[in-house]
Formats: C-alpha cells, structure tokens, sequence
C-alpha cells in the first residue's frame, strides 16, 4: 500500500519477491517459485501478477513429469515446443500473454528447447529431419531475441539443405533484427512469393511486414493478409529489393502464370472470391512486370501486363500505375 506518496515495507516486499519468483520461473525452478508466489497469495491473492504466476508456474509443474519420460535432444525439444503452443493458447484465454511471468516461462523454454535442438543437431540424431530442426532452433533464437544465432542457424539451413517461404520469413525476421534491412525485405519479398500461406506471423514482428498486414487489413477485409502482403509491399515501394532472375526462374513463373489463368478462367465470379487464385495471380505478375521493366527491358510485355493486373484489381492498380507515369 502506499502511506503519503511512499511505498510501505509491505508493498516493496512483495515487489522484491514477485521479481524474485520471475526469476526463479526464467531459471526453471518452479518449485522455488511456487513457494514465494504461495505465500504472496496468502497475504495478498490481488497483487499485480501473482495469479499470473501461480498459473504459469501450475501448468509447467504438471507437465515435468512427463518431460522426464523424453529422450535428451529432439524428442525432449519437441515436447516443449508443442507444450509451449498449448500454454500460449492457454494464456490468451487467461488474458497473461502481456505477464512478466509468461515471460519468464517462455525465455526458460525455448532456451532449453534450443539446447536440445542443437544438442540432436550436433549428434546427428535425426539426420532426415535437419530441415525442421534447424527451422525450429531457428524459431527458438528469434524468440529468444538472439537474431545472430538465428542468421548463423537459418542461413545454413538455407545453404546446406533447401530453402522455403518459412524458413525465408524467419530469416528475414532475424535480418531485419540486426539492421540488415535489404537483406531482411530480400528474405520476406520472396517468402511471400513463395508461398504466404506457409508463413507464421505469430513470429513476424518487423515492422515493414507489420504495416503491410494492417494495409491489407484494411483494404481487402475477410482475406488472408498474408495473401496479399507481397502485393502491397510492391504497390507501397515497401518490397522495394529486386532479384536479377535467370531463364529458368522466368520460364518457371511463366509457367505459374499460365496454370493460374487457365483455373481463373473456368471460376465463376463466387468461386474466385472463396479463393487465394487473384493475389496468387498478381504477385506472378509483379515479378514479370519488375523483370521487363529493370531486368530484360520490353515495353510491350510492360503494357501487357500492366493491362491485366488492372483487369484483375483496378482498384490496387489504377492509381499506382497513374503515379508511375
């Protein structure tokens, strides 16, 4: 309580336990924890953040007991993962998603998850399952605010074994986390391209992606943002990175091309609209329309295109291509 303006030996006594008991959440101890928050509730169950605790702290207790019956490395890594995706929808439900204590609990989670992921990693302990492995390290870091990690991680992952829209979007996370800006829109440009339905934003948080989401938010309601994004990434100059394509790559997104017009052209106006087929269309074009317009300069395949995409969305296109005469 507070006594003319002053906190009261009371009040910065349950401060300092409290912070102590986040302490002990963040270094695993929860049994420790346990004990203070008990007492804290005791004398005063309306403290700011010990229920909060006590919950978070319940949940993993009940849960240590089968933790123990899983193999060190990845079957251990795995286990908490999946937990973790249960304690958050657990959180939402209870309004702790903000808590110092669900933040303690999830930087003590995904550190020992990453120790696992890299302990199976370093023992080649599922040598057919690297990718995801190393996906989910990559998310462990990246949640940990450990972006240079998560580069190293995920950039070898990229090299070593294949590349894919999410492993992209994470890399392009964790660029964008350590000021490597071009490198990080590079990343997201073409994860969107990809494919945006792979993506998580449950682990996106920068910002250019962030404002696209709200954009498309708002100017195509009941959709996928993610759908959208790359397509208001190029209209907003957001997505402003280009990559030189070879005759492959081109020929390829030809062919994408083609296949999605020939399925819009047997769709009914109904159809269309329950499906991803238009902004899927759009952004195939947009990196043709990049590459005839920087790449392999064709003034006639520019006016084709130009064309179509104003036949698929006037409403995105018109005003942006009146800006670019």
């Amino acid at each position: 309580m507070e006594r003319d303006g002053q906190l009261t030996f009371s009040d910065d006594s349950f401060l300092i336990n409290s912070n102590m008991a986040y302490q002990l959440i963040e270094e695993g101890k929860f049994s420790e924890a346990l004990e203070k928050i008990d007492l804290l509730m005791d004398k005063n169950p309306d403290f700011p953040g010990v229920s909060e605790a006590y919950r978070t702290i319940k949940f993993w207790i009940n849960r240590f007991d089968a933790l123990e019956k899983h193999k060190e490395g990845k079957d251990t890594a795995d286990f908490l993962m999946k937990e973790w995706a249960e304690f958050s929808r657990y959180s939402a439900e209870k309004n702790m998603l903000a808590s110092a204590a669900y933040a303690s609990a999830m930087k003590y989670i995904f550190f020992k998850a990453s120790e696992h992921y890299t302990r199976a990693f370093v023992n080649e302990e599922s040598t057919v399952d690297n990718f995801d492995l190393l996906i989910n390290l990559g998310i462990c870091f990246i949640t940990l605010r450990d972006f240079r990690r998560a580069v190293d991680t995920l950039e070898y992952a990229k090299s070593s074994l294949r590349s894919s829209a999410k492993l992209l979007s994470l890399l392009g996370e964790a660029y964008y986390h350590i000021d490597e800006i071009p490198k990080s829109l590079a990343c997201f440009k073409e994860a969107f391209f990809i494919n945006p339905s792979e993506i998580d934003l449950h682990y996106i948080t920068a910002k250019p992606v962030m404002d696209l989401v709200e954009i498309a938010k708002s100017l195509k309601p009941g959709t996928d943002p993610r759908e959208w994004i790359p397509i208001f990434g190029f209209v907003q100059d957001i997505f402003y990175i280009r990559r030189r394509l070879n005759s492959q790559q081109v020929e390829a997104i030809k062919r994408d091309i083609y296949a999605l017009e020939k399925a819009y052209q047997k769709m009914g106006k109904e159809k269309i609209e329950e499906t991803n087929i238009v902004p899927r269309l759009i952004n195939k074009y947009l990196w043709m329309l990049e590459y005839f317009e920087y790449q392999n300069y064709d003034f006639e395949s520019i006016n084709e295109i130009r064309s179509r995409l104003l036949k698929l969305d006037k409403s995105v296109f018109k005003e942006y291509f009146e800006r670019k005469k």
